[in-house]
């Protein structure tokens, strides 16, 4: 329930520093569905993804605090600017942008994925790919919503885990990689920015919840 919640808080967080504590409670709140599983396995998979969910809220706080120098805001809303290049912005941005990509498991970012939700109960798991990427993916379409790179992004998104899935024997790490498809695509229409592209991003990330 802490984990669920937490995830809806940040749903409703209205700058970056009330996200930051949704986010980090919904990070050690979710390695407990790993835990769940009670094997050596699932403990040391737990280990691993608290490490980088605890990672990704540092340089999410560490950009926040960078970002709120420079600037002097601490908006959730739009931060990047309307041209959707992120070589304009500073390195506070760039280092909010990374935490999204980790929680959203970017390409060479989503390892973690594949490692600890196939450790998960089976209940756990399903919540895991409920909520913990569903939330980057809101967090994308709010702070960067029509940034170029993120169309070349998710194209990759999208294809490389075919492959893995093909070669992949555990059915568990096969329907992680289909995640990894799908929030693929979510991306792609966050990158693209347009009314039309951001209301499927988010309608997609919805039935993929359901």
């Amino acid at each position: 329930m802490l984990y669920v919640g937490s995830a809806i808080g940040a749903v409703f967080a209205g700058d970056l520093v009330t996200l930051f504590v949704y986010w980090e409670i919904t990070a050690l709140a979710s390695a407990f569905l790993i835990f769940a599983s009670r094997t050596e396995q699932a403990y040391r998979a737990g280990i691993r993804y608290l490490i980088v969910q605890v990672g990704s809220g540092v340089l999410l706080l560490s950009g926040i605090l960078v970002h709120y120098q420079s600037s002097g805001s601490l908006s959730f809303d739009q931060l990047i600017g309307p041209d959707g290049n992120l070589g304009t912005v500073g390195p506070g941005v760039w280092l909010i942008f990374t935490a999204f990509g980790i929680k959203c498991a970017f390409p060479f970012l989503h390892n973690w994925l594949q490692d600890a939700y196939p450790q998960a109960t089976v209940t756990g798991a399903v919540f895991l790919s409920a909520f913990t990427t569903k939330l980057a993916v809101y967090a994308l379409a709010r702070g960067f919503p029509g940034t170029e790179v993120l169309i070349g992004i998710g194209v990759v998104m999208t294809l490389f885990p075919i492959f893995f899935a093909v070669i992949e024997n555990d059915l568990r790490k096969v329907l992680c990689y289909s995640l990894n498809n799908q929030l693929g695509f979510m991306v792609v229409g966050i990158g693209i920015g347009t009314e039309l592209a951001l209301n499927g991003a988010v309608a997609h990330a919805f039935v993929h919840i359901l």
